[in-house]
């Protein structure tokens, strides 16, 4: 097994990702007010930006761009930042959760029509399904100890277009490093965020947070995605 921890991997492209999360910030500007006072909302993003470059700096090397999950990795990594942020503002881990999770569903729910119909029909495509694929078989050899672990699940001609069973997860290892474990099934939440921006039809009944032997991601043609977790309902 490789065990390479190039962290300048990631520190050489922090522009780069931090541009990618424009989008993002905009929507916090127009959640926080909810929860803060606007003294306090001052200086969330500078921190956020901050904390993502100490943070970027001791995440694990998956592969780089070899590993198509690479930027769900980064994309963890923000979150944990602005959590940190929230934190010096004394929320608590429910209200940060919250607000996470209001952020990203703002996010994808206010991307253009085309933007989402295009994500959907990328979600789906056969190049991607043959990515997660070829993902699955080669996570198997445990390359490198922090990434993922998954097998895919074909679909059926009826209603499953896919699945994927994640025995080990590259975040939930992470955020156990980093002392933020708690955080894990808020960020898991998001996914049925994301799901019904685009009408993935996302359901799940278990978690490797929640003591599940694994994740069990399935996507259904035209269905709506199903919370199966306490924390998302």
């Amino acid at each position: 097994m490789k065990t390479i921890q190039n962290s300048n991997y990631y520190l050489q492209q922090v522009d780069k990702y931090w541009r990618k999360f424009t989008r993002m910030f905009r929507s916090s500007d127009r959640i926080l007010p909810k929860y803060l006072e606007p003294s306090s909302i001052a200086g969330v993003t500078e921190d956020t930006k901050s904390e993502f470059k100490v943070i970027l700096s001791e995440l694990p090397y998956i592969g780089g761009d070899g590993n198509m999950l690479t930027f769900t990795l980064v994309s963890s990594a923000v979150a944990l930042a602005y959590i940190r942020a929230l934190e010096k503002r004394d929320l608590s881990a429910d209200t940060a959760g919250m607000i996470l999770n209001e952020i990203y569903s703002d996010v994808f729910t206010s991307l253009p029509g085309v933007a989402k119909m295009l994500l959907r029909w990328s979600e789906f495509s056969p190049f991607r399904k043959n990515k997660l694929r070829t993902f699955a078989k080669t996570s198997q050899f445990r390359e490198y100890p922090e990434n993922w672990v998954m097998e895919y699940v074909e679909g059926d001609e009826e209603e499953l277009e896919f699945g994927c069973n994640y025995r080990e997860c590259a975040v939930l290892k992470f955020y156990r490093k980093m002392g933020a474990e708690k955080y894990v099934p808020y960020l898991c939440a998001t996914d049925i965020a994301y799901s019904n921006a685009l009408g993935l039809g996302l359901q799940r009944s278990m978690t490797l947070y929640d003591n599940g032997d694994f994740c069990d991601f399935r996507y259904k043609k035209n269905d709506t995605s199903q919370t199966g977790l306490p924390i998302e309902d």
